[in-house]
């Protein structure tokens, strides 16, 4: 063995404290606090937006089963418009025909008698058919004056009007 080999395998020998070793790294790593806060927001940002949105139209489906309401013992409503087809006109009796109750002011007024004198009149049952198109918030409004009478029960049918 020559000189030169000697050293050669003596400098290649990783217990020879004269060579100059490679720095050991840890692998890397970085914190990733941040990234799992911002997907947290993002999650509740789309939860809320969702949400609202499928709130704001609700497509009900048609039914299927149903049983008639009483009409000798109902006081019933019909609505028509609404939506994009202009104010909602609110009608007493089964069909749309006659003098509307449209004027916002007093038709929570009127409604409301004409349910109490329902209700002296031993009607149970108030009947609101509305149009597909009517907006929930005015059924609604005849529902809240219908279920502050005592005794009365709401039933509420979607009509496709012509």
């Amino acid at each position: 063995m020559t000189a030169h080999s000697a050293l050669s395998a003596s400098a290649l020998d990783d217990d020879n404290p004269l060579t100059a070793r490679k720095p050991f790294h840890d692998e890397a790593h970085f914190d990733i606090t941040a990234m799992i806060d911002l997907v947290f927001m993002m999650n509740i940002f789309f939860l809320v937006t969702t949400v609202g949105a499928a709130l704001a139209e609700i497509d009900l489906p048609a039914a299927r089963h149903c049983s008639p309401s009483d009409h000798d013992a109902a006081v019933v409503f019909t609505m028509t418009g609404g939506g994009d087809r202009g104010p909602v006109q609110v009608y007493l009796g089964d069909s749309a025909s006659g003098q509307p109750l449209t004027d916002p002011g007093i038709l929570e007024k009127q409604a409301r008698d004409l349910i109490e004198e329902a209700s002296r009149q031993r009607k149970t049952v108030v009947l609101i058919k509305a149009e597909k198109s009517v907006r929930l918030r005015d059924v609604a409004r005849i529902g809240r004056i219908a279920a502050s009478v005592p005794g009365m029960e709401l039933k509420v049918s979607v009509v496709e009007m012509e």
